[in-house]
């Protein structure tokens, strides 16, 4: 029997000890061969090829060179490490691993804070059509998992190369909110910024009276504004336009109180938006990339005046968004259900879908979106076309359950460490967890772990919060307490990892589009 390059290759390697060749990755290009190739664990880029000259030309950096022979053919090979020098290489040999622009399109952001989850996203993405964004990850996530853009995008780009994906993924650098955090970003190789503005809205101006009101809208940046004071006033008041909401015209028509109570709020926050947006312009040069602002952090819901006077700044500044991501009525808290009145966000919603529409074209981005199992139908009824879905955590809480499954004792010490870090890491999240009813890991039976800790609410907020805590903890001589041990775990079950990361975001793009595929 005639064998391939690559079965070839395999056949020499496994004689040492045994190996596992990911066929999705193989990709032969001319008289080469490329693929991954794990081997003790460890995941590495193989090039074949008949010619050791062409082999030398591809540009991946080797640290091991020999050759083989199989049927009286001589070959040569090149086995690399997966590290950034050469992904920055694949991203430029394999144009399909590079991140791209998403534009308009209807998006769901599936974050990997192990980096190891990504294939599972990539499943997904083929099996239900929709567009990924793969790479997502906020500055605040990389700073608590130690990780940096050029980590996050590196290990996405070994992914797809893994899975021979094809389709195109965006690469989202979340939350962004200093011009060194965009700069990062863009260095790695990011295509989506997310400004997060959230630190320059005035929360309390919401309290104030009109005279503190008056007072405080004098003192806005005008000259960041790009205009004087007087000179707003008479743009907005007065102004009319008319937008369909729930099958009535809406007029967005300011009162002078409400229109100072709007710019006092987040003229500042917009400013600041419109200063990051143009340090990227600047950085791309006229190329495109994808921008979206976050005001979802904010204490209070967006009404439906204050998303129209957001988006009417931004576009009087020329700031040209394909995102937004508002703060919605209810509750968004982390790894857990929407908590609210679901007609009331119908309601909501479909007032703010219709500003977009009307004020667009923009997408509405849905933040803390895991797990908001209640909502989806209502999103793919209303804006099916126009939205943007943001996972993240919930694909840890998926790799823990792989944990549980195969080492009990590890998966009892990361729940034992979670609720010694809870107070801490809970400070910059939304989240109702009551640790009283969270049981003690040593009483509960290690078929049961799951059900505890991963499919019941206040232990799946514990864990989910404590992700940084847990993959940056170091024993007294600094080695990793967790981190590499669930990394091994992952990796000798990888199969059942992805397929368990797979069935759960499937979960949540079905819950999408049904409504659209229902008529």
């Amino acid at each position: 029997m005639r064998l391939s390059i690559v079965e070839a290759f395999t056949e020499f390697r496994s004689q040492k000890h045994p190996v596992k060749v990911y066929k999705k990755s193989i990709v032969r290009k001319g008289n080469l061969a490329s693929f991954l190739l794990r081997e003790r664990l460890v995941l590495r880029l193989v090039v074949v090829c008949r010619s050791s000259k062409d082999i030398g030309q591809i540009g991946f950096a080797a640290d091991e060179t020999g050759s083989f022979e199989h049927n009286g053919v001589a070959f040569a090979y090149l086995i690399c490490p997966c590290n950034h020098e050469n992904a920055l290489v694949l991203r430029k040999v394999f144009s399909f691993t590079r991140p791209r622009t998403i534009g308009l399109d209807p998006a769901v952001g599936m974050g990997d804070r192990t980096g190891l989850a990504t294939p599972g996203h990539i499943r997904v993405a083929q099996t239900l059509g929709v567009l990924p964004v793969l790479a997502q990850q906020s500055i605040r996530e990389m700073e608590r998992t130690q990780r940096t853009p050029m980590e996050v995008l590196d290990d996405v780009s070994w992914a797809v190369f893994q899975e021979g994906y094809r389709g195109g993924y965006g690469a989202d650098a979340d939350h962004l909110k200093t011009a060194e955090d965009a700069s990062r970003a863009f260095e790695a190789g990011f295509t989506m910024y997310t400004i997060d503005p959230s630190d320059h809205v005035v929360n309390s101006a919401d309290t104030y009276g009109l005279r503190g009101l008056r007072q405080e809208f004098e003192k806005l940046p005008w000259n960041e504004l790009e205009c004087r004071s007087k000179d707003f006033l008479q743009f907005y008041l007065g102004r009319k336009l008319a937008v369909k909401v729930n099958g009535e015209d809406w007029d967005p028509k300011f009162t002078k109180e409400t229109l100072l109570r709007a710019a006092v709020k987040y003229s500042a926050a917009i400013a600041h938006t419109a200063k990051l947006y143009r340090r990227l312009k600047a950085l791309f040069g006229g190329r495109k990339f994808d921008i979206e602002m976050s005001v979802d952090e904010t204490e209070a819901p967006t009404s439906l005046l204050e998303h129209y006077f957001i988006v009417s700044e931004l576009r009087r500044l020329d700031v040209r968004i394909t995102g937004l991501a508002l703060r919605f009525v209810g509750r968004f808290e982390k790894a857990i259900d929407y908590v609210g009145d679901l007609e009331l966000f119908e309601r909501s919603f479909r007032g703010h879908v219709a500003i977009a529409r009307s004020c667009g074209p923009y997408k509405l981005s849905i933040h803390s979106g895991s797990d908001k199992f209640s909502i989806y139908p209502i999103v793919g009824k209303l804006a099916s076309d126009i939205y943007h879905l943001k996972t993240a955590g919930t694909s840890y809480l998926e790799a823990l359950r792989i944990v549980a499954r195969h080492d009990p004792s590890l998966f009892r010490a990361i729940v034992k460490c979670a609720s010694g870090c809870f107070d801490k890491d809970r400070k910059s999240y939304q989240v109702s967890t009551n640790t009283s009813l969270v049981p003690n890991p040593d009483e509960v039976k290690d078929k049961d772990l799951e059900a505890a800790f991963l499919n019941e609410n206040n232990g799946r907020q514990l864990l989910h919060i404590a992700y940084g805590s847990i993959l940056t903890a170091r024993t007294a001589c600094g080695e990793w307490l967790f981190r590499d041990r669930i990394r091994h775990i992952l990796t000798e079950n990888e199969e059942e990892h992805y397929e368990t990361v797979a069935e759960h975001i499937q979960r949540h793009v079905k819950g999408i589009q049904v409504p659209s595929n229902c008529g």
